[in-house]
């Protein structure tokens, strides 16, 4: 895994913390030009995200029950490998594309709308 990946999950996972406005109604905001994505990458990040979010799941009670800071960013550390790996695994999209798609959503209702709707089928 390169630092760029790291990176790019890193700022994937933190971004993950105000997600759930994906799946929630668009909150007022000032309207951005609808972003075109293709299904296939739509789809491909539904199924990345699914897995990111599996992962961050299944990390988050040892990470409660870490008994030292040093014991958490290793946790932090196997979780984020993890989660790269699960982005790279999904067809169809990278890391790059994943972290890009979730920026977008956040500022984008209709993108914010769309994959709300596909992450709950």
């Amino acid at each position: 895994m390169t630092l760029k990946n790291t990176v790019a999950v890193t700022i994937a996972t933190v971004t993950l913390s105000v997600a759930p406005a994906l799946v929630a109604p668009a909150m007022a905001q000032e309207s951005q030009p609808a972003t075109e994505v293709p299904d296939t990458e739509l789809d491909a990040f539904v199924v990345a995200y699914k897995d990111v979010v599996a992962i961050e799941q299944s990390y988050s009670d040892e990470f409660e029950a870490a008994a030292s800071e040093e014991e958490q960013q290793s946790i932090v550390n196997q979780a984020q490998i993890e989660m790269t790996q699960a982005i790279e695994d999904a067809p169809n999209i990278g890391v790059d594309r994943y972290v890009e798609i979730l920026q977008m959503a956040q500022t984008d209702p209709e993108l914010q709308q769309e994959l709300g709707s596909r992450l709950e089928n």
